[in-house]
């Protein structure tokens, strides 16, 4: 179903991203994205249970749940483990299970809820990184490390990806993906074995936060474009964008690298969110990019207080994108 449909030079898919609040309508939902000229979203579906009323007709792309640190976990690092949670109640409720094993059935059920919607594509982060590595910016696990792990968590998880489904890896800025290196990419889908239904969501703001000086929109497109040429033939994995800009190089050269004494999960998610911006494109800088990778899809993942306050920033993307006048 994916490649019959995107393989297609004509239609580029466009959606923005969604979380479904309680009293949304499919047809509230239509009528936002229809109104930027977008074909609909791609759902950020974190649990485990299907929807009573999927938004089938337009729910194109699934994003799923993620857990940031999952490595020490997966490995039984029990120390590690008591370094970031206060006892084996938290690790349950975080993971979802006691065990390696519940931890992946937690993640099958949160697939078959997303598949429930019957998207086109479902989008996995790649990552690992603890509290305290946020801060630091020393980790623990090397790319390879958590790319051969993740992919055995994929393995764990495959049977259940219909055909005409792909799994869309995305690159965040910790280990895993983190700076889209050609023998990284290449070493990660030889461990998946799984061509026919996988293949990679770039996503340009988490590509910005690892370029250390950039200053510009111009320096972010510059700095992808450099990405694209040094993968040649891989770029063809690039399925999908998640479009949106994030200039934090000078917050990343300034913040102190190490995690404050009594660090609450607002001050956590500011610092993040710092680091990554999700403002929308305001210049050409977006179209180079989507000329140089020409994605199937594209996501514009931006957000706001309200569903139709993230739909403005669409219309400034788009407009950025050249799509609208």
């Amino acid at each position: 179903m994916l490649d019959g449909l995107l393989r297609d030079d004509t239609h580029m898919i466009q959606l923005m991203s969604y979380y479904r609040m309680p009293g949304d309508t499919e047809e509230m939902v239509r009528q936002v994205t229809e109104s930027v000229g977008l074909d609909g979203v791609e759902a950020l579906i974190y649990g485990t249970e299907p929807a009573e009323r999927p938004f089938r007709g337009v729910t194109k792309g699934v994003h799923l749940n993620y857990w940031p640190y999952w490595m020490d976990f997966y490995r039984g690092n029990a120390e590690r483990l008591g370094e970031i949670f206060s006892g084996e109640a938290e690790i349950c409720r975080f993971y979802g299970g006691h065990t390696p094993n519940q931890w992946i059935s937690n993640i099958r059920a949160n697939i078959r809820a997303a598949l429930a919607e019957r998207p086109l594509y479902l989008v996995w982060h790649v990552q690992e990184c603890t509290p305290e590595e946020a801060w630091t910016w020393h980790f623990r696990y090397s790319d390879k490390e958590v790319l051969k792990t993740a992919a055995e968590v994929y393995r764990a998880c495959a049977d259940l990806i219909p055909d005409g489904v792909r799994v869309l890896f995305e690159n965040v800025f910790w280990p895993g993906l983190y700076r889209m290196e050609p023998e990284n990419i290449d070493f990660f889908f030889h461990e998946l074995d799984d061509e026919e239904h996988t293949g990679l969501m770039f996503d340009t703001g988490h590509f910005m936060n690892t370029e250390p000086e950039l200053a510009s929109e111009a320096d972010g497109a510059a700095a992808v474009c450099r990405m694209a040429e040094r993968l040649g033939s891989l770029k063809t994995l690039i399925r999908g964008v998640h479009m949106s800009c994030s200039l934090s190089a000078a917050y990343r050269r300034g913040f102190v690298r190490k995690m404050p004494e009594h660090c609450t999960g607002e001050m956590l998610m500011k610092h993040i969110s710092s680091i990554d911006q999700h403002r929308p494109f305001q210049t050409g800088a977006a179209k180079q990019i989507l000329d140089v990778l020409r994605p199937e899809i594209l996501v514009h993942e931006l957000f706001d207080e309200t569903f139709s306050a993230a739909a403005d920033k669409v219309r400034i993307q788009r407009r950025a994108a050249g799509f609208d006048a």
